[in-house]
């Protein structure tokens, strides 16, 4: 076993054994909640009348989570008010593809301002990472943070506020162990990570062990693609059952996560493109006719079956 694994193992289970992380009885632990990523802003404008209409539906069975990029208050603003009307919860996600963070706070007063009420934040987006000319210094990353929550916090002291939204593998532990070690569970509600087998994200055990129960963990991107991975809805299906289920699933049964995003609700394009990470979605998008997959029946099952959600 790897010496810094080992270590990490060891010292959650002395807090375990030293009762400060209490293990929560099957009564105590609260079902695991559910939500979908979605382009409604700058990154697409998916919103659309018949983009509501699929929200509706999912919203016909119970209550979930939104995720959306939030980079253009014009949009943002409408968009989470309407949100807040159907009764499905935003998480405003604030990326910064970045590695200079000098125009970071006024970036998030502005949004924050135009958007005040809205339930969760969540501060960048796989900063680790190099697809969008990263990583962002870890030193950074925490300066960010510390800027962002002083001033979500001013405008609403209820919002939660999660991060870094790392990938779980080798490189994303490494940088979530190092903005653990500057304090970043000082400053965050919950601790998000991305979660793929297609990207050989799956090491959610080493986040757990570096975590040891201090704060819950959300992932807020998992999913499969009937583009790019074999089996296509057949498989996308399997993979709800088997990672979400609450009983028995990989990600839904783990008491340590509390929120799972599906990646996506809607395609990007139809026919989606192969080798172009595309086709994540519940439904085949608006190029599609937001013709629902397998997969999305599944899905909508899952927030039924949560006592609750209504």
């Amino acid at each position: 076993m790897n010496p810094a694994r080992a270590i990490r193992r060891c010292a959650g289970a002395l807090l375990l054994a030293l009762g400060l992380l209490p293990p929560a009885t099957a009564a105590e632990r609260k079902a695991v909640e559910f939500g979908v990523c979605f382009h409604h802003g700058a990154f697409g404008d998916e919103y659309t009348k018949a983009s509501a209409e699929v929200l509706d539906d999912l919203r016909s069975a119970g209550k979930f989570w939104i995720r959306g990029d939030f980079q253009d208050p014009a949009k943002d603003a409408p968009f989470a008010a309407d949100m807040k009307r159907k009764g499905i919860q935003v998480l405003a996600l604030l990326p910064w593809y970045s590695k200079d963070p000098s125009g970071w706070a006024a970036y998030v007063r502005k949004q924050v301002e135009a958007t005040p009420a809205v339930p969760a934040w969540e501060i960048a987006n796989e900063p680790e990472m190099t697809w969008w000319g990263g990583p962002l210094a870890p030193v950074d990353y925490i300066r960010m943070l510390r800027e962002a929550h002083s001033i979500i916090r001013a405008a609403n002291p209820d919002a939660r506020i999660v991060g870094p939204a790392v990938g779980a593998n080798d490189t994303g532990v490494a940088y979530l162990e190092l903005l653990l070690a500057m304090g970043l569970l000082e400053y965050v509600d919950a601790v998000s990570v991305h979660y793929y087998e297609f990207h050989r994200n799956l090491q959610l055990d080493a986040v757990k062990q570096i975590v040891a129960g201090r704060k819950p963990i959300w992932i807020t991107e998992t999913g499969w693609t009937t583009s790019d991975q074999e089996g296509g809805e057949d498989a996308q299906l399997r993979y709800v059952r088997s990672h979400y289920d609450r009983e028995r699933g990989v990600l839904g049964a783990d008491p340590a996560v509390t929120v799972i995003f599906n990646y996506e609700l809607n395609d990007e394009h139809h026919p989606a493109l192969p080798g172009k990470d595309d086709g994540w979605g519940l439904t085949y998008g608006p190029q599609g006719g937001f013709g629902k997959k397998t997969a999305y029946h599944e899905f909508k099952k899952l927030l039924a079956h949560d006592p609750g959600t209504r």
